[in-house]
């Protein structure tokens, strides 16, 4: 081969490389890529309206493929499937499932979802959810979806005057709400409260709550999934300020929160008052009941379940528990090593010290006027449930008359007739359920030593005390039992 012909075809060869070689970058420029994966606007999509007259919203978020080459994704899915509350419309086709959808290089798409819940089935779930899955060769990502489902009232930082709040529809309490001085807050039988995470209601005014055993009042946490139904601390605490007089709380059942009720205030010596009957406050991550010198009668209540004191009576104040129920076996989650029952009459309150501008620990004390606990079961599943806290200097008065107490021996002297009487320690309570969380029970079992044990003069002084939490009579059978709950024998 001559060199002009061997140039020419080296020349040619060069340019069929170089062609094919174009050729088959353009290719690789159209052929997706294996290894891009969408990202989004969005990782929650969240309907925070509340459905109250149409029942519906829309959101939209953006799909994007940041890849410099095209990207299939192979399937966008509705988790709930076709049962799914929700909708996604996905250029102009609406259908819980679509697949094989393909996105340019460096280009995006919309999503567009939609919620439908009917306003008036108020067998809805407050909080309803789904996530949309998506599927690239095998590799899953999800956007979460959060609507309030119900048609709730929804309560976001208000501070509200003088109201009544039914049954007709739940209320959904965001960021808190307050009472406002000298307004009243009446809750009737039935009534449903729900918080979000880290919310309270703060009671300046009064609070009246209006349950019945049939129809209690509920308080509780919004995330109503199985696995939430047993979790603590999802929620703040009801709390009553130290100027707040005359509340009254009957069958309710104050579940899930940090604190059940947070009644006064370290540094605030105003007396706070409660009358708290017929309730159960429980599986709180602090305390059941925690008080600050404060006035409070407790009857046909249990309070149980608490990462930290079931009752915490703290810089002094007078309060009286009768046939109560307090039952502590922590919460899941955490481990207990406090005691259940705290009596005090000083508490050493971390307050913010300006000329050192370090936060210091000043003492509070009041009166511990009184601490009367009568006919009631003070149990839990430390070996010790009991601890005085006494500050030498201000009263320190209390009594447990006809109780079931749990505590070491050299702890306490069960024989001084001034504080103890007709106690019985350290037996098994035995109750129908106390582990079981999602099936709790505290009646009492036919073992149990607290049948027949109460006073009966109580009921002779108290009349209304005479049924028990779900109104069985305490005198059929001659004996008042201890608790909240007097056994019926079948």
């Amino acid at each position: 081969m001559s060199s002009a012909n061997s140039l020419s075809f080296l020349i040619s060869s060069v340019f069929l490389l170089l062609l094919v070689t174009s050729q088959s970058c353009d290719r690789d420029q159209l052929d997706p890529d294996p290894d891009a994966r969408p990202s989004f606007s969005h990782d929650t999509i969240t309907f925070d309206t509340v459905f109250t007259a149409i029942g519906s919203a829309t959101r939209s978020f953006k799909v994007y493929n940041r890849s410099n080459r095209p990207m299939v994704i192979n399937s966008i899915a509705l988790a709930g499937g076709s049962d799914s509350f929700f909708r996604i419309n996905l250029d102009g086709v609406s259908s819980p499932e679509q697949n094989n959808i393909e996105i340019p290089p460096d280009d995006s798409l919309f999503i567009f979802i939609a919620v439908t819940v009917d306003p008036t089935n108020s067998d809805n779930p407050v909080v309803i959810k789904d996530s949309l899955v998506f599927n690239t060769r095998g590799s899953l990502q999800d956007v979460k979806l959060i609507a309030y489902g119900q048609d709730v009232h929804l309560i976001s930082g208000d501070i509200i005057d003088t109201q009544t709040w039914t049954r007709e529809k739940p209320y959904l309490i965001y960021n808190s709400m307050a009472v406002d001085t000298g307004q009243v807050l009446t809750i009737e039988a039935g009534t449903r409260i729900f918080f979000h995470r880290n919310s309270s209601m703060i009671i300046w005014g009064r609070l009246l709550v209006n349950g019945t055993g049939e129809n209690p009042v509920v308080f509780q946490n919004d995330r109503l999934e199985e696995f939430y139904e047993i979790i603590a601390g999802q929620w703040g605490t009801i709390y009553i300020d130290p100027i707040s007089q005359g509340n009254k709380i009957n069958h309710a059942i104050i579940k899930n929160g940090v604190a059940g009720i947070q009644i006064g205030y370290p540094s605030d010596f105003q007396v706070p008052e409660l009358e708290l009957t017929n309730s159960i406050i429980l599986n709180h991550s602090f305390a059941g009941i925690y008080a600050f010198g404060a006035y409070l009668t407790c009857y046909n209540t249990v309070i149980a379940n608490c990462a930290g004191a079931a009752l915490a009576l703290l810089r002094g104040g007078s309060y009286r528990f009768w046939h109560c129920t307090v039952s502590n076996n922590g919460v899941i989650g955490s481990s207990r090593s406090g005691p259940s029952v705290v009596l005090s009459n000083i508490f050493y309150n971390p307050e913010y010290d300006e000329a050192s501008g370090k936060t210091i620990y000043v003492p509070r004390s009041g009166d511990l006027e009184e601490a009367d606990f009568v006919n009631s079961i003070l149990y839990g599943n430390l070996g010790h449930e009991l601890q005085f806290i006494h500050n030498q200097s201000d009263l320190f008065n209390y009594t447990f008359d006809h109780c079931l107490v749990k505590a070491s021996e050299d702890s306490i002297n069960s024989s001084n007739q001034e504080h103890f009487t007709d106690i019985i320690l350290n037996k098994d309570a035995f109750f129908i359920n106390d582990s079981d969380r999602y099936h709790l029970d505290y009646r009492l079992d036919t073992l149990s030593p607290a049948k027949d044990a109460g006073n009966p003069t109580l009921l002779e002084t108290y009349p209304y005390l005479e049924p028990d939490r779900e109104g069985i009579s305490r005198n059929g059978d001659g004996m008042p039992d201890l608790g909240a709950f007097e056994r019926k024998e079948d």
